[in-house]
């Protein structure tokens, strides 16, 4: 168990998205570290920070507080050493520490908890006169490495599509080649980028589906596997969000839980427009569940997408194959009138908790789905540290079969799995060799019927092994 002096506890706010909390920093003697409350806070209310990212900004401030106290053994630290304390602080988070029993960990984690605690340190110098723990210094962009100037000139260069007062950063400090930098800046090392196969087993995505008994899990798996959504995003579906058009196919519509726009009736005031996350404080007196704490159990979170429709801020799910469209919908008939009608309207999520106790009609928890996933996969034989038996091996499953079966252009698989950037698409498009090898012999064929006189050239070469 780890060594610590702190704890940290989220406690439930009226500020803020409804049913939001702040995670509170308690030290060796009980205290609220109230530096790190307002540093929560400011993330919460004008930030707009994820209740994830504020959590671990706050854990990260606590290791170091651990850190600082344990190892330090809480020494008075001048303004030229904190750099120094933030160096010994993160070679012990990469590389683990026995006198705190920490466990090593990403070199990537402990740049990130380094670069939490360097802009905690600014923001209580900034707001409370403290030295900052991370000194910054100013430097010619002249004397930065080849790869730091070529992102200062780019940055400088992106400007101008969307700074109005671009013309005036020539007057600036940046304008006139000078940067401010943190004096303990470490790098990332980088790696070549691997794009491995992480899906689930292509010939086991039906037979999981099959397997499960529930309506609900299978509706939830199509949706992993056929509809492509990553595994909090049908949570945050409304019941409103699934209709069927005229040919028999499920249409899914995916707003933002926060910003989408949703139309619904008040009783008194008729018909209403606004925001998802109005329509759940008006008519239920509850918050998106992405901005729920970390450690709520209905919290559901949400990376963000590209949207079919902008001005509305959703998108459709792409079937894979039309009969999934059609299957799921035969499947929501069943799934509505066995289950979600039998539901209290104490709020509008679509997957509910079908056990019959006191627990029936909540919505449906993330916990939830990873325990019915993993006894599905349990029921193939499978297990859930094999690569690719997990939730997200599904979305894996949707980019493979893009371009390994459908064979869709990387940028039409872009759009449909809603990627903002096609080096995230990059990631989930998983080319079969067994296809790479067939589609290289279907060019081959083709280069021979249009090129003859070449692919008769070649084949003296391989023959005589010179040209005549």
């Amino acid at each position: 168990m780890r060594k610590t002096l702190h704890s940290v506890v989220e406690i439930p706010i009226a500020e803020g998205p409804l049913g939001a909390s702040i995670p509170f920093l308690f030290l060796r003697d009980g205290e609220v570290s109230i530096f790190a409350l307002a540093w929560s806070r400011h993330h919460t209310l004008y930030e707009f920070t994820s209740p994830a990212e504020i959590s671990a900004i706050i854990q990260a401030i606590g290791l170091f507080y651990d850190f600082y106290y344990l190892v330090e053994k809480g020494r008075p630290v001048s303004a030229e050493d904190l750099g120094r304390v933030l160096a010994r602080f993160m070679e012990a988070r990469e590389h683990g520490t026995a006198e705190l029993r920490w466990d090593a960990v990403q070199r990537k984690t402990a740049i990130d908890d380094v670069r939490r605690i360097s802009a905690f340190g600014e923001f209580c110098a900034n707001n409370f006169g403290h030295v900052p723990l991370n000194q910054r210094e100013t430097k010619f962009v002249e004397d930065l490495n080849f790869s730091d100037q070529r992102r200062f000139y780019s940055a400088l260069e992106r400007r101008k599509e969307w700074d109005k007062l671009a013309h005036l950063v020539s007057s600036s400090q940046a304008g006139r080649g000078k940067v401010s930098r943190a004096q303990f800046a470490p790098k990332l090392r980088r790696v070549k980028a691997s794009y491995e196969r992480k899906t689930f087993p292509p010939d086991k995505v039906l037979s999981l589906i099959n397997a499960t008994p529930s309506v609900r899990d299978r509706l939830y798996l199509i949706l992993l596997f056929f509809g492509g959504l990553r595994s909090s995003e049908p949570l945050h579906l409304f019941v409103t969000d699934i209709t069927v058009d005229p040919s028999g196919t499920a249409v899914v519509t995916l707003g933002h839980p926060e910003t989408g726009s949703y139309e619904w009736t008040n009783l008194h005031r008729g018909k209403q427009h606004g925001n998802r996350t109005t329509f759940l404080a008006e008519r239920y007196s509850l918050g998106p569940r992405n901005k729920l704490g970390k450690k709520h159990p209905r919290r559901a979170g949400w990376k963000g997408m590209a949207y079919d429709r902008d001005s509305r801020r959703e998108s459709y799910v792409n079937w894979l194959v039309p009969e999934m469209g059609r299957y799921f919908a035969r499947l929501h008939f069943q799934y509505i009138h066995e289950t979600r009608k039998h539901v209290r309207d104490e709020h509008p999520y679509y997957f509910v908790n079908e056990k019959d106790d006191a627990s029936f009609g909540n919505p449906l928890t993330l916990s939830n789905t990873a325990k019915m996933f993993d006894r599905a996969a349990r029921r193939l034989g499978l297990e859930p540290d094999e690569e690719g038996v997990n939730r997200h091996g599904g979305r894996h499953f949707y980019g493979h079969f893009c371009a390994s079966h459908l064979r869709l252009p990387l940028e039409v698989t872009q759009t449909i799995m809603h990627h903002a950037s096609i080096l995230s698409t990059k990631i989930y498009y998983a080319l079969d060799q067994a296809v790479a090898r067939d589609e290289l012999k279907k060019g081959f064929a083709r280069i021979q019927s249009e090129l003859p006189s070449f692919c008769a050239d070649m084949e003296r070469i391989s023959f005589s092994g010179h040209t005549q």
